[in-house]
């Protein structure tokens, strides 16, 4: 048995989201695509704003209709090789009528960038956040970070290697919203998804955030989807609990009724409520 006593077959089936939906995705890039694409022409958007010397590093950013207002940033999902900022904003209204702020992050993919430059990317846009806070009107003390799947992988790392260097920016990261991510790679490694990755063993140890955990500090919610794969669902269940032991204020949650991609969708319950 290759992992955990699952087969070669078995281990590409838990860490295939789509294999719980019968293998389609289109509708739903469809929909992540056409609600990001009527976000930006109903709300005011700062579009493609540079955070770095590569063409892939930019983002959108959505303001709250009043200066000093919170600000939640969004890293995309994609297994850390597909999708972009610009199909991810589909949450902005809703940020927006609760009045905050919203960044969508885009970063460099694979095979393009290794996973460790993605990470540095993520950083780096949200230094530059911190340093552009006064002129995009957001209150840099009261910031939260969420990232879907991949996305949720990247904004664990975010956090488990530049707190202080955010925090020494000005970025006060409050809460952390991680939604059906991945935090061992050791799986995916053994998976085809590592074939544009080419993770190595020492990435798998030093990029996985189940073992490089943050400094406590913000509270963590840690969600997925009901109908997610098992090994997705054990993996979020299993990186709460190491953060609980570690002293993090953390809750785990169940999505009941949601998939992989539609946990993300203006209708999903982690956006329901305003982040103080």
């Amino acid at each position: 048995m290759l992992y955990r006593g699952f087969s070669q077959t078995e281990l590409e089936q838990q860490y295939s989201p789509s294999s719980m939906i019968g293998g389609d995705l289109s509708p739903y890039l469809a929909s992540y695509a056409a609600l990001s694409a009527q976000a930006r022409a109903d709300l005011e958007v700062h579009e493609d704003l540079s955070y770095g010397a590569s063409a892939s590093q930019v983002m959108d950013f959505f303001p709250a209709a009043g200066a000093g207002a919170p600000l939640h940033v969004f890293i995309h999902g994609g297994y850390w090789q597909a999708l972009g900022h610009r199909e991810s904003a589909m949450m902005a209204p809703l940020l927006h009528e609760n009045g905050q702020a919203f960044a969508t992050l885009n970063y460099t993919l694979a095979p393009q960038a290794r996973l460790g430059q993605m990470i540095e990317e993520c950083r780096d846009a949200l230094l530059w956040l911190a340093s552009q806070a006064e002129a995009l009107g957001f209150d840099p003390s009261n910031v939260t970070l969420s990232g879907h799947s991949a996305g949720g992988h990247l904004a664990a790392m975010v956090m488990a290697t530049c707190s202080n260097a955010l925090a020494q920016a000005g970025l006060r990261v409050r809460n952390v919203i991680l939604i059906s991510g991945v935090f061992d790679l050791e799986p995916i490694s053994l998976t085809s998804v590592n074939e544009p990755l080419q993770l190595s063993k020492v990435e798998v140890h030093d990029l996985s955030p189940c073992l490089n955990l943050p400094t406590p500090g913000p509270r963590y919610r840690v969600t997925v989807a009901e109908r997610d794969t098992p090994e997705f669902i054990r993996q979020s269940r299993d990186y709460a609990e190491l953060l609980r032991k570690a002293g993090h204020s953390v809750s785990f949650d169940l999505q009941l009724g949601k998939h992989h991609f539609d946990i993300i969708m203006p209708s999903g319950t982690f956006l329901s409520s305003r982040v103080d």
